[in-house]
């Protein structure tokens, strides 16, 4: 527990400070995270007996680099749409032919099965891209109330601890009073009373952050519930990967707390979802 506050103390205000930098250093750094976690994927993939594919699997970096090649406004490179999708298409096709030459030169093609978990690992690291987005959108989500922020830097702040509620009050909720096992095939020690307690702590964070970050309490209130719901859901699907690879955590970079995917699953899903939910509903 110690060990986990300490990395917590140090963490956690390494990474809101480079987002108050800017979106552009954020991006940047969200990458360079999702392409560690990338690699911790394709390593437990290989000790399980899987080979990915490694150029489509880093296809999946593109997700959080978006803002650097495409969007406007955040110091990146403008990459026309065009341009990034003869990029992508080009990746993937090397990627293919790679498979072509392993496969002439081993006696166990394994092409198929390479080449869908490359796309899965891909598919999965994108996923960082949400927050990434988030930082550099341009939805008006509401006025900011800290002095000199952006409206974007009060949504990822208010995004992260309502994640982080939901981990921490689930956590101890299930400790506490938790005696219904929510998922025993994929996390033996999650419980139903932890998942209610961890969707009840993202809504009030919510809702309060809402309130004091952007002044729309409402807009708090939705974001915690998707963090409440979609959190979860992510931290069981990285235990079902888990499982089917056999590993306990996917790295130790992080102290008492494993390593990258270990550290972000929930994340992973949330911020996406809100992302998309706010330019849908917007």
């Amino acid at each position: 527990m110690v060990r986990r506050f300490l990395a917590a103390a140090v963490g956690v205000p390494a990474l809101l400070g480079v987002c108050w930098w800017g979106a552009g250093p954020f991006a940047v750094t969200v990458t360079v995270i999702a392409a560690i976690g990338g690699m911790e994927l394709i390593r437990a993939q290989r000790n399980a007996g899987v080979r990915p594919n490694v150029i489509l699997a880093a296809m999946g970096l593109f997700g959080p680099a978006l803002p650097l090649l495409a969007a406007h406004g955040s110091g990146g490179a403008h990459i026309p749409p065009s341009a990034l999708l003869s990029l992508m298409i080009g990746l993937f096709l090397t990627g293919l032919i790679v498979e072509v030459i392993v496969a002439q030169h081993t006696d166990s093609v394994s092409s198929l099965a390479s080449v869908g978990a490359g796309l899965s690992t891909a598919a999965y690291i994108a996923l960082f891209g949400g927050i990434s987005l988030l930082r550099s959108s341009s939805v008006v989500y509401g006025r900011p109330a800290i002095e000199g922020a952006d409206v974007s830097f009060c949504v990822v702040l208010l995004v992260l601890c309502a994640v982080w509620a939901t981990d921490s009050a689930a956590y101890f909720v299930g400790r506490g009073i938790g005696s219904t096992r929510l998922s025993p095939s994929l996390s033996p020690h999650k419980t139903v009373e932890g998942a209610i307690g961890g969707f009840i702590a993202a809504v009030i964070v919510g809702a309060v952050l809402g309130h004091v970050l952007l002044e729309r309490a409402v807009l708090g209130w939705w974001i915690g519930a998707v963090a409440g719901i979609a959190g979860q859901v992510g931290d069981l699907f990285e235990s079902a990967m888990k499982r089917e690879l056999k590993v306990k955590d996917f790295g130790s970079i992080i102290p008492g707390h494993g390593g990258v995917l270990d550290r972000f699953d929930s994340l992973l899903f949330v911020a996406p979802t809100v992302w998309l939910l706010t330019h849908v509903l917007s």
